[in-house]
C-alpha cells in the first residue's frame, strides 16, 4: 500500500503536524494536570476553550461544570475568569492634567485597593510598567496615587550607618 502524498507533503511543510502533546481523544489533544493555584486540584486542558477545573482537592465530587481559567497578564498568572470579570471596572480619567478624559478598564490589584489602566477605551491591552489609581467612594472616580507607600522611607532610615 502506498503512501498519502497529501498527508506525506502536509507534515513535512506544516510544523504543527510534527508535534503531538497530550492524549488523543476524538481527535482532539486533552491534557490533564494537577496544580497547586488558584486553588489546589486538578485542570484540564480544552481544545479551543483553555484551561478549566475539573476537580478541586478535598471535593469528592467532579465540578458539575468546568471552571474556565484565563491567564492574567497584568499579575502574570492563571485566575479564574469569573474573579478577572469581578476585578474589572470601566472608568474615564484625566491622564494628563488639561488633557481630555479617557476612558480605560481598570483592573483591581490583590490588595484590593489598587487599581491600574490595564486596557485602553479599544480594549486593548495596555502592557506595564502601571501607573496606580485608588477608587475615592465619596466621588465615585478614580484618583492617581502621587506617593508610593515605599517613597516616604528613605534608605538611609532601613540600612544602618557603618561609620558611627
Amino acid at each position: 500500500m502506498a503512501p498519502n502524498l497529501f498527508l506525506c507533503l502536509r507534515t513535512v511543510f506544516c510544523p504543527t503536524y510534527w508535534f503531538q502533546r497530550g492524549e488523543r481523544i476524538q481527535g482532539s489533544i486533552h491534557k490533564e494536570e494537577r496544580w497547586e493555584s488558584p486553588v489546589p486540584g486538578i485542570y484540564r486542558y480544552i481544545p479551543s476553550r483553555g484551561w478549566h477545573l475539573v476537580y478541586r482537592d478535598g471535593d469528592e465530587y467532579e465540578e458539575k461544570a468546568p471552571v474556565p481559567l484565563v491567564y492574567c497578564r497584568i499579575l502574570h498568572r492563571y485566575m479564574f475568569e469569573y474573579e478577572v470579570e469581578d476585578r474589572c471596572r470601566w472608568h474615564s480619567v484625566t491622564v494628563h492634567e488639561g488633557a481630555k478624559p479617557e476612558r480605560f478598564l481598570f483592573f483591581r490589584l490583590d490588595d484590593g485597593d489598587t487599581w491600574v489602566a490595564g486596557w485602553d477605551a479599544k480594549g486593548r491591552f495596555i502592557p506595564g510598567p502601571y501607573q496606580k489609581w485608588y477608587y475615592d467612594s465619596e466621588t465615585h472616580i478614580m484618583r492617581r496615587v502621587l506617593f508610593p507607600e515605599s517613597s516616604n522611607v528613605s534608605h538611609a532610615s532601613i540600612v544602618p550607618s557603618k561609620l558611627n
